[in-house]
């Protein structure tokens, strides 16, 4: 997360939690739903193939 063993121990729990949580959602990959582009090309692409 990028704190030093200082600055963890000078949090609150709570301060920490919130830390741990915004740095998972930024860390973490997106839903894995398909857009409507990504859709349409594999689509295309699955029509080439067959």
């Amino acid at each position: 997360m990028g704190f030093s063993p200082q600055q963890i121990n000078e949090m609150s729990v709570w301060q920490f939690m919130a830390a741990l949580e915004g740095f998972v959602k930024a860390n973490s990959p997106d839903d894995g739903k398909l857009g409507g582009k990504e859709a349409d090309e594999l689509w295309e692409w699955m029509q080439s193939k067959g």
